[in-house]
C-alpha cells in the first residue's frame, strides 16, 4: 500500500469523518500487512523467550542434583514432599485456565467440550512408569532422589509461568518419574503410566540420528537365574531381552535399528536388514508397528546351548553389515548385553581398526554371574582394547526394575553428542497431535540437564500449544521453520572411554551414604479420598458428569491469548500515524486488562461501573469467549472472604500410605 499525500481543506466536520475513517485504515492495515520480516521477529521473539526459559529450567534441574544428599534428608520434613497426580490433597486450590479442550468436562450448555481447566499454580506434580506406580511403598532410589531433589524446581517454574496464557512446563528424569507444572489431576491410566523416556518430546532431547545395533550373548549361562541380591526371579537373558525391548520403545523417526543374538558358533540378525523407524506426528504415543516384527522374534528366543565363551569380536564384526546399510551419516552404536562369561577364561580384544575407521561407539554392560570372581574384568584385556577405541564398560548392579535406568550412559553418550550437534541450543520438536488431549497442535521445546559426573540427569521441556497463540499462531508456526528440530545428525563422535571399576561404581542406594529418602520416596501421602476427578478438573463454565467438587477453588479468568508483549513486533515498521493510534489503543488495553505482570482484576465501587468498564474491555482485551476480567467490590469481597477462610494445603503426614484410588 502507498502512501497518499492529503490537503486538508474540508469544513470541520468533514475533517473529523475522514480522519476517523483514516484511523480505522491505518489499524486495519497496520495489524494485517506489516512487514513480512517483522511478523517473523514477533515468532522468533516468542520462541526466544521459550528457549530461554527452558535453559533456566535445565539449568536449576543440574544445581539441585549437586545438593541431592542435603534435599532428600529434608525431604520427609514437613511441607516438603511432592504432590502425585493421582493422590488428591484436602485444601488444595486451583486456578481456571483457558485451553483448547478438556478432556475430563463437558460444557454446561452440552454443545462442545471445555474449554477451560482447574490447574495448580503453586506446584509442580509428580507421575510414574507403571514398574514404579505399582509399587509406591518401595519406589527405586533414584526416583526417590530425583522427586526430593527436583522439588526445588517449584519457584523456577512459578518464576516464568503464569495462568494467562496455559503453558506446560515440565522435567523428563533419566530414571523415568516425570514433573509437570502447574499441577494437573490426571486419570490413574495417564497417573501410573507415564514414562517420559519414551515420549517424543524427550526422546527428540537427547537424541541424534543413529543406527543402533543391539548385541545380546545367548550362551549357556544367560539363562541361569539372577542371584538373590537381583531381587528378579529371572534369568540372565530374559533381562538383557527386556532392556533390549524398553530400547526399542526411545527410537525416533529417521533411526535404525537391529538385534543380534550371538554364541559359541555365531550370531543371527533378527532382522535380516535394519529395522528404518518411521515417522509419527498423529500422537505423541510411541507407535511404530515397524518394529513389531523384531520386537516378536526378541521375545522369541530362548538361549543357546551351545557350549564354550560367545564370540564377541565375531558379533561385532557381523554387526557392521548393519551400520554399513543405512544411514552413512547417522552416528553408529552397538550396545552389548552380556554376563561376561565369554571373558572370564581367556583374554579378548575387539576389532580396533574397524571400529575407529567407522565411528563407532561401543558400550558394553555387564550383569555378573553369582560366581564371578572377577566382575570388573580387571585381569582381561578387553577393557583396554575398548578404551582404545573410545567405548564404555559397565556392570549393571542397580535396580533391575527400571531396565532403561540400567543402561544411562547409553543416553547420556546420546545427549552429548546432541548438545555438541546443535551447540548447547534448545531443540523444538516437530508439530504433532496433543495425546493429552488439551490443545491439537502442539511442539516443545527441550533442553538436557548433566550432572557434574557428566551423566545424563534428564530433559527439561516446554509445550506450546500452537492453537492457543491467537494473532501469534502464524507467525510462530513459520518461525519454527527456522528452528533446530528433530533429526539431528552428529558432527563428531565424542573420543572418550568410560570404565566401571570397584571404586568408581557407587550405586545410587549408596550415593548419600546413610542418608535414606523417606519411606513413601517424597510423595504426599493422599488425604482426600472423596473427590472426584471430574470435580477437581472442571471449572465452572464447565460440567462434572454426576458430581460435585468438594474442593475449595480460586477461579482465575484467564486473560488473552494474544500476548501483549510481541503487539509492538507486529505493526513494527507501519507508518507513523498507525503507530500512533495502536500506543493509544495499548494506553487504553493496559487500563481494562491484566497482563502476565499483573494477575488480579481491576476492582470498581459500583456496579453501573462494573458494566461500563466491562463493555469497554470486550473492545480492546482480546480474550477468547465471555471472560471478563472485571470485578466488583462486592464480588472481591466474596473472593477475599474464600480465601481468608481456606486453610494452607496439606503436608506430608506420618499416615501409613492409602491405597491407589480407583
Amino acid at each position: 500500500m502507498g502512501r497518499t499525500s492529503f490537503r486538508w481543506s474540508c469544513a470541520a466536520g468533514s475533517v473529523v469523518a475522514i480522519q476517523g475513517v483514516l484511523v480505522a485504515a491505518l489499524i486495519i492495515w497496520a495489524l494485517v500487512t506489516a512487514a513480512p520480516g517483522v511478523q517473523g521477529d514477533a515468532g522468533s521473539d516468542f520462541l526466544d523467550e521459550k528457549e530461554t526459559q527452558v535453559r533456566l529450567i535445565a539449568n536449576q534441574v543440574e544445581v539441585n542434583d549437586a545438593q541431592t544428599c542435603e534435599l532428600v534428608q529434608s525431604c520427609s520434613g514437613s511441607g516438603n514432599c511432592s504432590r502425585y497426580s493421582c493422590w488428591p490433597l484436602l485444601r488444595e486450590s486451583f486456578q481456571c485456565v483457558d485451553v483448547t479442550n478438556n478432556k475430563y468436562c463437558t460444557s454446561q450448555s452440552g454443545n462442545g467440550s471445555c474449554t477451560q481447566l482447574r490447574a495448580d499454580y503453586s506446584k509442580s506434580y509428580i507421575r510414574l512408569p507403571i514398574f514404579a506406580a505399582t509399587e509406591l511403598s518401595s519406589l527405586p532410589v533414584e526416583i526417590s532422589n530425583s522427586i526430593c531433589s527436583q522439588r526445588q524446581l517449584n519457584p523456577t517454574f512459578q518464576n516464568i509461568s503464569a495462568p494467562t496464557s496455559f503453558t506446560l512446563m515440565y522435567f523428563g528424569a533419566v530414571d523415568g518419574s516425570f514433573r509437570g507444572f502447574p499441577g494437573r489431576e490426571e486419570n490413574m491410566s495417564d497417573c501410573l503410566n507415564y514414562d517420559p523416556r519414551i515420549r517424543p518430546w524427550c526422546r527428540a532431547g537427547i537424541s541424534v540420528t543413529k543406527v543402533l545395533v543391539v548385541l545380546i550373548d545367548d550362551g549357556p549361562s544367560m539363562t541361569n537365574t539372577l542371584p538373590a541380591y537381583f531381587n528378579l526371579p529371572t534369568t540372565y537373558l530374559a533381562v538383557a531381552q527386556n532392556i533390549a525391548q524398553q530400547l526399542l520403545q526411545t527410537v525416533s523417526a529417521q533411526d535404525y535399528v537391529n538385534i543380534i543374538m550371538f554364541n559359541n558358533v555365531g550370531s543371527f540378525e533378527l532382522s535380516a536388514s535394519p529395522v528404518l523407524v518411521k515417522g509419527n506426528v498423529t500422537s505423541d504415543l510411541n507407535d511404530h508397528p515397524e518394529l513389531d516384527p523384531l520386537e516378536t522374534a526378541l521375545l522369541n528366543q530362548n538361549g543357546s546351548n551351545q557350549q564354550g565363551p560367545s564370540n564377541l569380536t565375531a558379533a561385532i564384526e557381523s554387526a557392521f553389515s548393519n551400520l554399513k546399510a543405512a544411514s552413512p551419516n547417522a552416528s553408529k552404536i552397538i550396545v552389548v548385553l552380556t554376563d561376561g562369561v565369554f571373558a572370564s577364561s581367556e583374554n579378548v580384544t575387539l576389532p580396533e581398526s574397524l571400529i575407529l575407521a567407522s565411528n563407532v561407539k561401543i558400550l558394553l554392560y555387564k550383569l555378573p554371574q553369582a560366581d564371578d570372581l572377577d566382575i570388573y574384568l580387571s585381569n582381561n584385556s578387553l577393557l583396554n582394547s575398548i578404551c582404545r577405541v573410545n567405548g564404555t564398560f559397565e556392570v549393571i548392579q542397580k535396580d533391575l526394575t527400571n531396565p532403561l535406568y540400567t543402561v544411562r550412559s547409553y543416553f547420556s553418550y546420546l545427549a552429548a553428542t546432541l548438545e555438541v550437534a546443535v551447540n548447547g541450543k534448545p531443540l523444538w520438536s516437530n508439530i504433532y497431535q496433543d495425546f493429552e488431549g488439551i490443545g491439537y497442535n502442539i511442539t516443545s521445546v527441550t533442553s538436557p540437564a548433566f550432572g557434574s559426573d557428566g551423566q545424563l540427569l534428564g530433559v527439561a521441556a516446554i509445550t506450546v500449544y500452537i492453537n492457543e497463540l491467537g494473532t501469534l499462531t502464524d507467525l510462530v508456526t513459520t518461525a519454527l521453520q527456522n528452528r533446530t528440530k528433530g533429526n539431528v545428525y552428529p558432527t563428531i563422535v565424542i573420543a572418550n572411554c568410560s570404565i566401571a571399576t570397584a571404586s568408581n561404581s557407587i550405586p545410587a542406594a549408596q550415593q548419600c551414604g546413610s542418608i535414606a529418602p523417606p519411606a513413601n520416596g517424597g510423595l504426599c501421602n493422599m488425604t482426600d479420598f472423596t473427590s472426584s476427578l471430574e470435580s477437581m478438573s472442571c471449572c465452572s463454565t464447565c460440567s462434572a458428569p454426576g458430581n460435585a467438587s468438594t474442593v475449595i477453588i480460586a477461579a482465575v479468568n484467564s486473560p488473552s491469548r494474544t500476548v501483549p508483549k510481541y503487539v509492538g513486533a507486529i505493526v513494527g515498521g507501519t507508518i507513523a500515524g498507525g503507530l500512533v493510534v495502536l500506543v493509544g489503543m495499548s494506553v487504553l488495553r493496559r487500563g481494562f486488562c491484566f497482563s502476565k505482570e499483573n494477575h488480579n482484576p481491576s476492582v470498581l465501587s459500583s456496579e453501573s461501573e462494573v458494566v461500563t468498564m466491562s463493555v469497554l474491555s470486550r473492545v480492546f482485551c482480546f480474550s477468547k469467549g465471555n471472560h471478563n476480567p472485571i470485578v466488583s467490590s462486592s464480588e472481591r469481597k466474596q473472593q477475599d472472604d474464600i480465601q481468608e477462610d481456606r486453610e494452607s494445603p496439606a503436608e506430608d503426614s506420618d499416615m501409613p500410605l492409602p491405597p491407589q484410588r480407583d
